[in-house]
C-alpha cells in the first residue's frame, strides 16, 4: 500500500466558514478540520479545491485552545455524527460565531455582525430527532464514517437523548431479527423523552422501499418506544403498529408526526419558542408562515397575540398537522411558498413574514418576491450562515434593515449554527 502525503506542520489563526481552522504555510492556504485557532497542529491533507488545500488534523502539537475538550467523544474519529467533538459548547461559543462570520465574509457588515452576536449555547444528550443507519451485514446500528458508508455504532453517543441511549441495544438487537437490509432509522421523541416513535425508510445503497415486515415487533423493543412504521422515499407514513407521531408540550400542543421537519433540541425548542413569542410582539399584523412545518414558528405568533395567520407548507402530513395544530390558522397544504405567492400577487406591507428556510436558504424567486411585497418586518430562522447572508443582503439592499440578529446552537458538537434575524422595513 502507498503511503499517503506526510502530515504538515501549521499554526492555525482563524476560524473558517464550515468550521475549518485556517493556516498558512509555504504561500499556500489551509482549511483544517479538528484544529482551532491559535493551535499548532499536524495536518494531513485530504484534497484541494480552488488553490486551497482541506486537510484534517492528526495530532495537536501545542497550544490547545481554550474551547479544546480534554476528554472528547470516544467515537471522535471513527463516527461523522460530529464535526465539532472536541469543542466544549459552552466555551466554544465564540468559534460558532467566527464560523459563521467566515461563511458570510462576502458581505463584510453581516459578517462582523455575526462575529459580534450572542450565541445561546446548549447542552449536550439534546436530540430529540435522530437518523440512524442500520447496516445488517455488521449488525450495526449508527452514524457513517467520515467520508464513508460504512456505519459506526454508538454506544456512548453524547448528542443523542438519553431516552435513544437507553434502546439503542435492544433496538439494534431487534432489527437484526426483522431488517436484512440496509435502512435508515428515524427516532422522534417529545420534549421530555417519555414517548418515541420509530420508523424505517430507505436508505442509500439500500432497496427502493422498506417492506412493514422488517419492522421490529412491539414485543421486541423497549419503552418509551410508542410506534413504529415505514416511510416512503417522500417521507409519508405507512402505519405499522403504535402512535405515528408525539405531542410536544409547549404553550400551544403540537402533534409532530414521524418524518416530518421539526427542531431538533430538545433543551432549547422551549427557549425558542418564547423568543419568537418576543420577536414576534404584541401588535397583531397579519402574519403568514412561508416555511411552516407543522405550524412551530407560527405557534409562537398567535401566542405574542390575537392576529390572522396563513401558513404555507408543501408536505402533506406536515401541513395536516400544521391544520390540527392551529384550526385557526389558514393552511396551503402541499404548496410551496413559491407557487403560493404567485397565486397571490397583492398582499399587505402591514404584514408579518415568518421563514424557516432549508440550509439551501430562500430561492431567487422567493427572495424577489419578498422584496418586491416589501412586508413590515421578516422574523428568519435561517440554518445556514453564507445562505443568509446572501438573503439578507439581497433584502438589505432593496429597503429592509437588519433590526436583531441572535445566533442559536442547536446542534453542539458540529460547528453549525442557527441565524435568528429580524429585518425591519425601512
Amino acid at each position: 500500500m502507498t503511503a499517503g502525503p506526510a502530515p504538515v506542520r501549521l499554526t492555525c489563526h482563524d476560524m473558517g466558514g464550515g468550521g475549518w481552522a485556517v493556516a498558512h504555510q509555504g504561500g499556500r492556504t489551509w482549511m483544517v478540520r479538528g484544529a482551532l485557532p491559535g493551535e499548532t497542529v499536524l495536518a494531513a491533507p485530504v484534497f484541494e479545491r480552488a488553490g486551497v488545500i482541506h486537510g484534517r488534523a492528526v495530532e495537536l502539537v501545542e497550544r490547545p485552545h481554550p474551547a479544546r475538550l480534554s476528554e472528547p467523544c470516544p467515537h471522535a474519529g471513527a463516527c461523522g455524527g460530529c464535526d465539532w467533538s472536541h469543542v466544549d459548547p459552552e466555551a466554544g461559543a465564540g468559534l460558532k460565531a467566527r464560523a459563521a462570520a467566515g461563511a458570510a465574509r462576502f458581505r463584510p457588515e453581516l459578517a462582523e455582525a455575526l462575529d459580534a452576536a450572542p450565541v445561546k449555547t446548549s447542552e449536550l444528550a439534546y436530540r430529540l430527532r435522530t437518523r440512524l443507519h442500520w447496516d445488517p451485514a455488521g449488525g450495526r446500528l449508527g452514524f457513517f464514517r467520515p467520508h464513508s458508508w460504512d456505519v459506526v455504532p454508538i454506544p456512548s453517543c453524547g448528542i443523542v437523548s438519553p431516552a435513544l441511549a437507553s434502546c439503542l441495544p435492544r433496538l439494534e438487537a431487534a432489527l437484526a431479527g426483522s431488517c436484512p437490509e440496509r435502512a435508515d432509522v428515524e427516532w422522534l421523541e417529545d420534549l421530555d423523552g417519555s414517548t418515541a416513535v420509530a420508523a424505517l425508510r430507505p436508505a442509500r445503497g439500500g432497496p427502493p422501499g422498506v417492506e412493514p415486515g422488517w419492522i421490529p415487533p412491539e414485543e421486541s423493543v423497549d419503552a418509551p418506544l410508542s410506534g413504529f412504521h415505514v416511510l416512503d422515499r417522500r417521507g409519508a407514513v405507512e402505519p405499522v403498529w403504535g402512535v405515528t407521531g408525539v405531542t410536544m408540550e409547549l404553550p400551544v400542543r403540537l402533534d409532530v408526526p414521524v418524518g416530518a421537519f421539526f427542531q431538533v433540541n430538545r433543551h432549547l425548542v422551549p427557549w425558542l419558542f418564547h423568543r419568537v413569542v418576543e420577536l414576534a410582539g404584541p401588535d397583531p399584523l397579519p402574519t403568514w408562515d412561508l416555511h411552516a412545518g407543522v405550524g412551530f414558528l407560527g405557534a409562537a405568533a398567535l401566542t405574542a397575540s390575537g392576529r390572522s395567520l396563513t401558513l404555507v407548507e408543501p408536505f402533506r402530513p406536515a401541513a395536516r398537522a400544521a391544520a390540527t395544530n392551529l384550526p385557526e390558522a389558514r393552511v396551503a397544504v402541499g404548496r410551496t411558498a413559491e407557487a403560493w405567492l404567485a397565486r397571490h400577487p397583492r398582499l399587505p406591507e402591514e404584514a408579518l413574514v415568518l421563514t424557516d428556510p432549508p440550509r439551501a436558504g430562500l430561492s431567487p424567486a422567493l427572495r424577489k418576491r419578498l422584496a418586491g411585497w416589501h412586508p413590515r418586518r421578516i422574523l428568519m430562522l435561517a440554518c445556514d450562515p453564507g445562505t443568509w447572508a446572501r438573503d439578507t443582503a439581497f433584502l438589505l439592499d432593496r429597503g429592509h434593515a437588519l433590526a436583531h440578529l441572535e445566533l442559536v446552537d442547536l446542534f453542539p458538537w458540529t460547528h453549525h449554527v442557527e441565524i435568528l434575524a429580524v429585518l425591519e422595513a425601512a
